[in-house]
């Protein structure tokens, strides 16, 4: 099993507070740690349907130390040669991958090693972006069975609001603009449903993954 955790968040959010006023034609009155929520609000369900983070951040993802086996599952018998592949790649839990800046693995008496670059190559160009085996290297033995290998990467697509895709700031002022026409609403039945024009300007962006960790086949969305 795979775990994420966030080292250091973004400075800024994709849309500014004022970039919000305007857009939802507030007036002086309204507070602007009300406003800070909607766009926080705004921004996490857009990163949770694409799978992706906005602004960089660094990121550690953690992973158990069984990484040599793909698990089989037959139905009925068999008979004849049986072989369990290697698994050649790592996918990484958050995208657009910037960089990664380490790979740190566990002994079973938590003494921490570094894994040598040699041994892999950081896939950023495919998404997910992927830790690739290269031909020869081998992965790290005698890791603690839980949290044994420790991945630091940055994500995001920059620093800068400006790096961002249109159409995911404007998705987010979308769905920031929902949130506040519907503010004590989704009590009633059927809930207010979100526009359904951020589907088509969010799809285009959204990752789909095969796999509830990296070695799995059932297909999920968002981050993690």
């Amino acid at each position: 099993m795979s775990g994420l955790k966030i080292v250091t968040g973004p400075a800024v959010t994709p849309v500014s507070r004022t970039e919000a006023r305007n857009h939802l034609r507030l007036d002086d009155d309204v507070d602007d740690s009300q406003v800070r929520s909607y766009i926080q609000s705004a921004t996490n369900y857009v990163e949770n349907y694409t799978g992706r983070f906005l602004i960089s951040r660094t990121c550690q993802m953690m992973l158990d130390g069984r990484l040599n086996v793909e698990e089989q599952i037959y139905n009925g018998y068999r008979t004849g040669h049986s072989s369990i592949p290697y698994v050649g790649h790592i996918e990484i839990a958050a995208n657009p991958v910037i960089s990664v800046e380490s790979i740190k693995y566990y002994a079973d008496d938590d003494t921490e090693y570094t894994w040598a670059a040699s041994n892999y190559y950081v896939d950023t160009f495919s998404e997910p972006a992927k830790i690739v085996l290269r031909d020869g290297g081998t992965y790290p033995s005698d890791m603690r069975a839980a949290n044994g290998l420790a991945i630091n990467f940055t994500a995001g697509y920059g620093a800068n609001p400006s790096s961002i895709p249109e159409d995911i700031r404007v998705s987010i002022l979308q769905y920031m603009t929902f949130l506040y026409e519907h503010r004590g609403d989704f009590e009633r039945f059927p809930p207010p449903k979100p526009p359904l024009v951020l589907s088509s300007l969010l799809n285009p962006y959204r990752i789909l993954r095969f796999g509830a960790h990296p070695y799995g086949a059932i297909r999920m969305t968002g981050i993690g």
